[in-house]
Order: structure tokens, then sequence, then C-alpha cells
């Protein structure tokens, strides 16, 4: 039988491996059986000659730890560590350790996962025969009843909306085809569910691309085609809800970059360690894509492979999804802070080029969990939306308002450029609405001239 460690703090730090730390140990921070399981892990560090933190590996922590069923001993380890070597990367390896023995002490799950509840579709497997052989020609690129084959990224979207459109004709008791009927109840429960015009309006289309591929009944279309005349003139109508977040940015990327700084001062503030990396993710997703505002498909981006380091600055190197063409930036030094945050995730600020050089080197995900997974697919649209109400897509609005109020149509090309967009139509869209605001706020400066001195009191109308 081990006999029972009942050394005394004092007893501990007579051993030599103390005498560096001695003058500066805060012996209020730890307690006597977090120092004794902190010096059983430096004598057994010391027995395999792991002579650098970089060394160590969440092997070695399991087998120091092994003939231990539970991790409660690696957490006092990592408690000790955290009072006597505060900030260290070791302890992020530590913690890999942890959750790695919990992993294998946890009973299996009395039962399987249950599967997700579909509230406006039905699985994809469950789509009538013809509508799936409809796809498959599709994504192959056959023509369909007269209708060239649409692009393959499209053909999600087209997928879905047949998946939708099948489970309003469930819920209707109508067959699950594209006929009046289940356009009707597929109408009906777009607009119960409270869309926007411009919303619907895609939906519309999508199913009428659709209808016309299969040659469906002509009264569908029929209708189809008046659905998406009055989603127009809606949408035409209706202010843009994109316009109504707007307002929450401060109309600007340098607002935006302001307010991802306070959360990331507000990361190292809090004490849950899950919390702290959910801010430091959200301040550089709001930071980077203010200035870099990529479409979401293009957000995920990879150490090694999408950010490179060069003297001084990070490089961005991506393949845009809309088009497959090459997108190559610097990204302000101002802004690295935000990236340094990720990789350090709460070490010391004198071990980032160590760090920097590891996640290039094993192309760690730019942005992951405190577990060290990366992200989902929607998860920095998610990271605006906490804090805007709306996704990362109205970072290309602000910078197009932005650069286009002040450079006028040379800051809609910046704009387009900086976006990853080119379509005349949209430079069109964008210059039209920022000329439009430029000449509005000239004529409130020109008014605001005009007034000078004058008593205001003379405007106000009651």
């Amino acid at each position: 039988m081990k006999k029972p460690d009942r050394r005394t703090v004092p007893e501990i730090l007579q051993h030599p491996r103390w005498d560096p730390l001695a003058a500066t140990l805060n012996m209020r921070a730890v307690t006597a059986p977090q120092l004794r399981v902190l010096d059983d892990f430096l004598a057994f560090i010391e027995g395999r000659r792991i002579a650098s933190i970089w060394e160590l590996s969440v092997s070695d922590c399991l087998s120091f730890d092994a003939g231990y069923r539970s991790a409660n001993r690696l957490r006092a380890l990592k408690k000790a560590m955290q009072a006597v070597f505060p900030a260290q990367p070791a302890i992020l390896v530590l913690t890999d350790a942890i959750r790695r023995k919990e992993a294998q002490t946890r009973k299996p799950a009395a039962t399987a996962p249950r599967r997700r509840k579909l509230r406006v579709s039905i699985p994809e497997e469950e789509l009538p025969e013809h509508w799936k052989s409809a796809l498959a020609d599709m994504a192959a690129g056959f023509d369909g009843d007269g209708v060239i084959a649409p692009s393959p990224k499209m053909i999600p979207t087209y997928r879905m909306k047949l998946r939708q459109l099948a489970c309003s004709a469930r819920k209707a008791g109508v067959p699950e085809e594209i006929s009046v009927g289940a356009v009707k109840a597929f109408t009906r429960d777009m607009r119960g569910r409270g869309l926007a015009a411009a919303t619907q309006l895609a939906s519309f289309s999508a199913l009428k691309k659709c209808a016309r591929y299969v040659g469906a009944d002509q009264e569908a279309q029929e209708l189809l085609s008046e659905l998406i005349r009055r989603a127009e003139e809606q949408t035409r109508k209706a202010p843009k809800k994109k316009y109504e977040k707007l307002q929450k940015t401060g109309y600007s990327p340098v607002a935006i970059i302001n307010q991802a700084d306070d959360l990331l001062k507000e990361a190292q503030a809090l004490t849950c360690p899950c919390a702290q990396q959910a801010r430091r993710n959200t301040a550089a997703a709001l930071a980077l894509f203010s200035v870099l505002p990529v479409r979401l498909a293009d957000t995920r981006l990879v150490f090694g492979e999408h950010l490179s380091w060069r003297q001084g600055r990070y490089e961005l190197h991506i393949t845009l999804s809309k088009d497959d063409e090459t997108y190559d930036a610097e990204i302000d030094p101002r802004l690295n802070v935000f990236i340094d945050a990720l990789i350090l995730r709460g070490c010391d600020e004198a071990w980032l080029d160590q760090m920097r050089n590891g996640c290039l080197k094993s192309n760690r995900p730019l942005f992951i969990r405190n577990d060290g997974v990366g992200v989902g697919y929607n998860y920095i649209s998610d990271c605006w939306r906490s804090v805007f109400g709306t996704g990362e897509h109205i970072a290309r609005t602000i910078l197009h308002t932005f650069l286009g109020i002040e450079l006028g149509a040379a800051g809609t090309d910046m704009a387009l450029a900086a976006n990853g967009q080119k379509s005349p139509r949209t430079a069109a869209d964008y210059q039209d609405q920022m000329v439009a605001k430029a000449q509005r706020l000239q004529g409130q400066k020109a008014f605001e001239d005009m007034v000078g001195g004058v008593n205001l009191k003379l405007f106000e109308f009651t």
C-alpha cells in the first residue's frame, strides 16, 4: 500500500526544484494538497527528462495520472499550476488531458441522441422519388423539360425549398407535388412564420425554377409567378430589415472594431473558460469581418492554409466559395490583437511567438471552442447576431455605406473589392443608395449652415 503523502508546504519547498520560485510563490493561492500534486508532477516530468513545456503532451499528463479512475487529481494539479505558473501554455495541455480522462470514465449514454425534430421541412430521404430524380439530374447538369440545369451551388437551396413544400403539403393533407394546393399551403406557412417579403420572394423564385424544371402543373406555375410579382412589389415598398439592424452597428467598421475591443477586454474579467473563449471569438469575428466581409462560407479560416504570418502582420489567402476567385489581403496590424488572443487563449503574451508557430504548423482553425474543437458553419454569423441582432452579411452593407458616403463611386469600388463582389448590378444599386444618402447628408449640412445662429425655436412646430 502506498504511504499517504502528508508533507507540509515548508517540507515541499525544501527541494531544490522550488528554489527559483520560493521568493515569489503566493502561498495563499495554493493549498498543501494541491502543492503536493504539483510537486509530484514536476518530479514526474523530471524523470521523463521533459526539459520544455513545448515537449509536454496530453499523454504525459495521462501517464502521470495512471492508476486513478477519476480526473480529480488532474483538476487539483490544474488549480495548482494556475496559482504557481499562471497563464502558461502547459495549462492548456493539462486541460485537454482532463477532458480526455473525463471522456474515458464517463458512462456511455443510455440511449442514442435524439434526432432533431423538423418543424418546417421533411427529411430529404422522404422526398417524392420524382423530385429526388430531378435533383440528381440537376446535380449531373442535365436539362429538365427544356430548362437548363441550375448552378451546382443553387441546388441545396432548391432541395431545401422542396423539403419545405412537401412539409406544408403533408400538413395540409394535399399530395406532395408542385400543385396549386401545395403552393397555397406553403404560402400560408411562410406568412404564418412572419418571414420578410424578400425571403418569401427568394422561396417562390426557387420553387418556380423547380416547377419549370420538372414540368409541373401550369396553374401552379402561374400561381408562383403571381406570388413572385406580389413579393417583388412588397419588397420594393417594405424597408429592408438590414437597414434597421444597421443602426446598431454605428454605420462604420471603426465603431464595430471599438465594440470588439470592449468585448476582448471583458473576456479577461470573466472567470468561466468557456465564456472567455466565446467572448474572444465574438470580438475577433466582429473586428476581422467588419473590414474583410467575405461570405459566411469563407469564414472558416485555418492557420497555415488561409492565414499566414509575415513581417509583423497576418495575411489572408482564400478562394471565394461563390466564384472560386482568389481573395488575398494583408490584415491591418492594429487587428493583430484579436488573432493573437485566439492563439493565446488566456496565456501570457511571452509565449505568443511559439504558440503562433504551433498553430501555423498544425493547421489549427482560427476559431475554436474552449475544448479546442473548431466551431460550426454558422458560428461567425451567430457571433454577429448576438451583438447586432443580424448575421455577418450586414458587414458588407456597412462597408458600402461607410466607403460610399466618404468616397463616392471610388468608395463603392473599394467596398466591392473588399467584399469579393463584382456584379455591375450590385455596384449600381449600392452607388445609387450611397449617392442618395450623401445628398441627404449634404442637404442637412447646408440647412445647418443656413440657419447658423438663427433661433432654432422658430422651427419647433406644435
